[in-house]
């Protein structure tokens, strides 16, 4: 069977898809379809991934397609694509570009009311629509072995990482200063420094990090290396984001701090994850992530 997944999404919400394609491979040739930097992180677990940004991806949403537009997939069997689609447009299209393929077409979250987990929303919708996902199971999974298959590299490093994607999630930058300070006192870190991984989006924190002249400050690193350097976390900290979901998923021992999202959506998925939750950044968040430290790597 040949099996198209279509989820154009940010990073944390493409990483969702993991735990349903996790035994994909089993399935046929699975393609999926999504934004990087998410869909490259999903390589090994299908057979292609393809950048819906290029070219021929657009005609799904137009009314009236020109003929000439070629999608850069054909003779697709089963087609489950998380877009939002009032009107139709999509699934016709899909039709027309897929004759006589089994297609469905869902919304790419569950409702904000619902509790459900996003990864288990994802893989239930996907086992309804036949394919030979077990959600439930897959789920299981994912909170008890990394979803990633990480290497066998020594985890040497501590990470924090002070940044999302909404900054409505986001914990002041004196916080993670009280933060890392409070490590330095009460934390026992091995000889490799500690790294503060920050975004496009927090450039302008690196002047304030980098006064830390005992910490390394890693400003965008490529994918590969951020790969790399997160299967060498001893202990990872992040607000809910997409390099948090990537941390846990990798088997880092992980700690979310979640300020106004939804940790039964939202929880990272991976063998060792704490979440702490609340919205206040004073010192006793700082206590209480020191205590979830020193329980995570007790049990490293």
């Amino acid at each position: 069977m040949r099996t198209l997944i279509i989820r154009p999404a940010a990073l944390g919400d493409t990483l969702m898809l993991a735990p349903a394609l996790s035994n994909s491979r089993d399935w046929g040739e699975v393609i999926v379809a999504g934004r990087r930097p998410g869909i490259d992180f999903l390589t090994p677990l299908v057979s292609r991934c393809l950048n819906f940004e290029g070219s021929g991806w657009h005609a799904l949403f137009m009314d009236a397609p020109d003929p000439g537009v070629t999608l850069p997939v054909r003779e697709v069997e089963k087609i489950v694509a998380f877009l939002n689609d009032p009107r139709g447009v999509i699934k016709r299209n899909l039709e027309r570009f897929f004759p006589g393929a089994s297609i469905a077409v869902l919304p790419g979250y569950p409702d904000e009311k619902d509790d459900v987990h996003v990864g288990l929303y994802l893989a239930r919708a996907m086992e309804k629509s036949g394919l030979p996902v077990h959600a439930e199971k897959a789920m299981d999974d994912a909170t008890k072995h990394p979803l990633l298959f990480p290497g066998n590299r020594r985890r040497i490093r501590t990470f924090f990482h002070p940044g999302s994607g909404g900054a409505q999630k986001n914990f002041p930058p004196e916080f993670w200063l009280d933060l890392l300070r409070a490590f330095r006192e009460k934390i026992h870190l091995v000889k490799e420094l500690p790294v503060v991984l920050l975004g496009p989006a927090e450039e302008k924190l690196v002047p304030l990090f980098s006064e830390e002249k005992w910490v390394d400050v890693l400003l965008s690193p490529d994918l590969a290396r951020l790969f790399l350097l997160l299967q060498e976390a001893l202990l990872y900290v992040g607000h809910d984001s997409g390099i948090t979901h990537l941390a846990a998923m990798l088997g880092a021992p992980t700690i979310a701090l979640f300020k106004h999202s939804s940790v039964a959506q939202w929880r990272p998925l991976g063998p060792r994850v704490k979440v702490i939750e609340g919205s206040a950044s004073g010192p006793e968040l700082v206590e209480e992530v020191i205590r979830a430290a020193r329980e995570l790597r007790s049990i490293i």
